[in-house]
């Protein structure tokens, strides 16, 4: 997959855009995924390969070629979301509790709560029927709500169905970080 990420400030201004490319393999056992966070003016380039293991996910980061230390919660060169954001690295969390359904877009939902570090946590929707996230609301230990992560729109892409466009809205700043997936390629064995 390919893709656009734009940080916008409070008065709709793209303050920060950057090229994505992700590659997910769900069929490898286990399974893995790679994340590539793209520079186009300077060159810089930050990659992470996740790796999905019985006991958790195992990350390898690289930033400019050289491998480097790297927190999933840290937020990405400036653009208002995680590296467990982008990669949606909380749906396999097992500390995630499921506290009841709920109805939302108009569909039956499971709401799930996950924890995240500095004593946030991070409330899901997943479609009953098809397991899709319908989004999610970070908030603080106070229950101020710190990021709201939208799904605007879905795509069938080589009878794929994908997330096509994806909102990250920061309420406390007014800003909001969206990602664009331009193209997707299924590949088959």
């Amino acid at each position: 997959m390919t893709g656009t990420l734009k940080a916008r400030a409070p008065n709709g201004h793209v303050k920060r855009t950057r090229n994505v490319e992700m590659e997910l393999d769900w069929g490898a056992k286990p399974a893995r995924a790679t994340y590539r966070i793209l520079d186009e003016k300077t060159g810089a380039a930050q990659v992470l390969e996740m790796v999905w293991k019985s006991s958790g996910p195992e990350y390898r980061f690289k930033a400019n070629g050289a491998p480097a230390d790297m927190d999933p919660s840290t937020e990405i060169d400036g653009l208002g979301l995680t590296w467990a954001d982008l990669s949606f690295s909380f749906l396999w969390d097992t500390a995630a509790r499921t506290e009841g359904a709920a109805k939302k877009l108009g569909s039956d939902c499971f709401v799930l709560t996950v924890p995240r570090a500095g004593k946030k946590s991070l409330r899901l929707w997943i479609e009953q029927t098809t397991g899709r996230l319908f989004g999610a609301e970070e908030k603080d230990a106070d229950g101020t709500t710190q990021k709201i992560i939208k799904v605007v729109s879905v795509k069938e892409f080589d009878g794929l169905w994908m997330v096509k466009d994806l909102d990250i809205i920061r309420p406390a700043e007014g800003g909001r970080t969206s990602l664009r997936v331009d193209t997707v390629t299924v590949e088959t064995d």
